[in-house]
């Protein structure tokens, strides 16, 4: 196993002991870049309301058809010896609920807190993923975020200047290989075991020049813990259950993902909708929020210009102003890669 030449890795290194209470932060905690992803729709799919929606109807209301949108000071009504059955946007869970308002279950999305290491938010914090102060290091780019599913991802990763090679090590639970490659992505080895779920693990990627080791950046890959996948996989089976419309599936599923931070599915899911052609400005602005999340500014930005420009069509405010503030998050970021890079 090649090791890391600690000139280049130190200052992106991170103990395990570090991580475990950023794993538990990402997990578990509130996170508020789910925010805004509702949309405004009342009792039914056409009818507006003036309000933050935190819920949807799934079954079992007197009063509210499947998928009505609620807000949090809705009250819901359960038909007689049943429970009703709803999608909490802040959650990304099903919930099943007697009497009561729905805001007492599901909080507005626009009062949960920030509390992982986005461009978006800012704060400061350990940051297990992302762009360090050296623009030239070879960043892991896919799986994007930290949090993943897919045991056996493929990695790419930011390419250095003047590099011919790189090498790629992965460490952890059960793994312990190390790959040289001339491209800047990697399917995962197939002759090489898959990551364990519930486990953390370590990429490092060195980037050569020739024989000599130039630049090297490691990063923190934690695999949802099986119990965890089951019950995600559930919540959106469900969810697909309903036989929506696929755009509004994907916001949902979105949703259900970003509650365990679960970024590079949230983008691959979005992503697909673009692809498709999809006109929802929704989506793009979601697209946007996550590559944000990601720290990829320029993509971001792109995502932000596709939402603006369909929200504008269709006289949706709302998401037009979310775009635009979005947008100049994204702008200002890009803006500082670029002088990190021209510097």
């Amino acid at each position: 196993m090649l090791i890391v030449p600690k000139s280049t890795a130190k200052r992106k290194k991170i103990s395990n002991s570090q991580f475990v209470s950023i794993a538990l932060i990402v997990l578990f905690s509130s996170f508020s870049s789910v925010g805004g992803q509702a949309q405004s729709i009342g009792k039914s799919d056409s009818d507006e309301r003036d309000c933050e929606v935190v819920a949807k109807v799934i079954s079992g209301d007197i009063n509210w058809t499947p998928q009505s949108k609620l807000c949090k000071d809705d009250k819901i009504h359960p038909v007689r010896g049943r429970k009703v059955e709803i999608f909490c946007y802040s959650h990304g869970k099903v919930l099943y609920l007697t009497d009561s308002n729905v805001g007492e279950h599901c909080l507005p999305l626009s009062q949960r807190r920030f509390e992982n290491c986005t461009l978006k938010n800012g704060y400061t914090c350990v940051t297990p993923k992302g762009p360090g102060s050296d623009e030239n290091m070879p960043t892991l780019i896919t799986p994007y975020g930290v949090v993943i599913l897919n045991t056996n991802p493929i990695l790419s990763w930011s390419a250095a200047p003047l590099a011919t090679s790189y090498m790629v090590q992965m460490e952890g639970k059960g793994v312990n290989w190390s790959v040289e490659v001339k491209a800047t992505q990697l399917p995962y080895p197939k002759d090489q075991p898959a990551m364990e779920s519930g486990n953390v693990y370590n990429v490092n990627v060195v980037a050569n020049r020739g024989d000599e080791p130039i630049a090297a950046s490691t990063s923190i890959l934690l695999v949802v813990p099986t119990d965890k996948a089951q019950e995600i996989a559930m919540t959106i089976n469900r969810l697909q259950s309903l036989n929506q419309f696929q755009d509004e599936l994907a916001i949902d599923v979105d949703s259900v993902y970003q509650a365990e931070n679960l970024v590079n599915e949230s983008i691959l899911v979005l992503k697909a909708r673009a692809k498709a052609g999809s006109k929802n400005p929704t989506i793009y602005r979601l697209l946007g929020d996550r590559y944000l999340e990601a720290y990829l500014p320029s993509a971001a930005i792109s995502a932000y210009a596709t939402a603006s420009k369909l929200a504008r069509k269709e006289n949706n405010a709302d998401e037009l102003v979310k775009a635009e503030a979005g947008a100049k998050i994204a702008d200002q970021s890009q803006k500082k890669v670029e002088r990190a890079k021209g510097g």
